[in-house]
């Protein structure tokens, strides 16, 4: 197998694959990706359109009307408690800079974190309506997003074998023995196992978080709250058709209480596997067990 390992999108990227040809194209189409629509860079297309005043037409490229389209869809199965309007609330949790591991934490005012559900009027496919004062943070979304994009070329190309992993969001073509990082002892592999044509997300607090005085912080916000979801899940992995429905789900768990998120897994995904690493050192492993085989303790 040739492997390609690279930074994008705050995460390291590796393909791997039978031909190097494939993995060209798809490390340009991250990148140019992440030009796009990391909210992180200071003059992109995502950038304007979060500057863009209220009650005016803003334009949207094709790439990122897709990416609101898929992102909405999952945000409504999710009942927003994950949707793409948090980046006024991120930022006023300190997450304000792409994540470092010892970055210092900058905390901002802000007049309008808590936002309704959907806050844009949609006046076609291209075009919206800022009706509220937000600023779009796809995260997540957008890391499944690419990966997801990239398995479909390959697959018009005719790709039969290949693996995507963007950061923990993992998607496959062919079976792939597959690694979930242990959230404590971090560097090794909790669990192992293989999936085929499936997709692979990992969510956590052991990573992205910080403190200020004695209140601790996280980047995975409720939804519904803005505030960090602090629920007894320290680390959440989910199988699924593809890498956005994954990574939805595996935040789902790690919001949530629970027996909630299991519930609202059961009525709006029901086609996902579940890995869940508890606050108390437990592990939680339900859904459809057709989706993986092979599954073992690693070490």
């Amino acid at each position: 197998m040739i492997e390609t390992t690279f930074r994008a999108m705050n995460s390291t990227i590796v393909l791997s694959g039978m031909n190097f040809e494939p993995q060209v194209e798809i490390k340009k189409n991250i990148i140019d990706f992440e030009q796009k629509v990391s909210r992180f860079l200071p003059d992109n297309q995502l950038a304007f359109i979060n500057r863009s005043p209220l009650n005016v037409p803003i334009y949207l490229e094709a790439t990122l009307a897709d990416l609101l389209d898929r992102s909405l869809q999952l945000a409504r199965k999710s009942a927003h408690y994950v949707h793409p309007f948090l980046g006024k609330a991120i930022m006023a949790n300190g997450y304000t800079e792409s994540f470092q591991e010892h970055n210092q934490p900058v905390f901002t005012e802000s007049d309008a974190v808590h936002v309704s559900r959907e806050p844009i009027k949609r006046i076609s496919k291209s075009w919206i309506i800022k009706k509220e004062n937000f600023l779009f943070d796809f995260g997540g979304f957008g890391k499944g997003y690419i990966v997801d994009n990239g398995i479909k070329q390959l697959k018009q190309k005719g790709v039969d074998h290949f693996l995507i992993n963007a950061g923990g969001d993992l998607r496959v073509l062919g079976s792939h023995e597959v690694g979930i990082e242990h959230p404590v002892l971090m560097g090794e592999d909790m669990i192992r196992l293989t999936i085929t044509d499936k997709a692979i997300a990992t969510s956590g607090k052991n990573y992205r978080r910080w403190t200020k005085g004695s209140k601790e912080y996280h980047h995975l916000l409720n939804g519904r709250t803005g505030e960090p979801a602090f629920n007894g899940v320290l680390q959440a992995s989910v199988i699924a058709n593809t890498a956005m429905e994954a990574e939805t789900a595996a935040k789902l768990l790690c919001i949530l209480p629970f027996e909630k998120a299991k519930a609202l897994l059961y009525r709006h995904f029901p086609q996902i596997a579940y890995i869940v690493y508890l606050e108390n050192d437990q592990i939680s492993i339900g859904g459809d067990s057709q989706l993986y085989n092979r599954l073992e303790v690693a070490g």
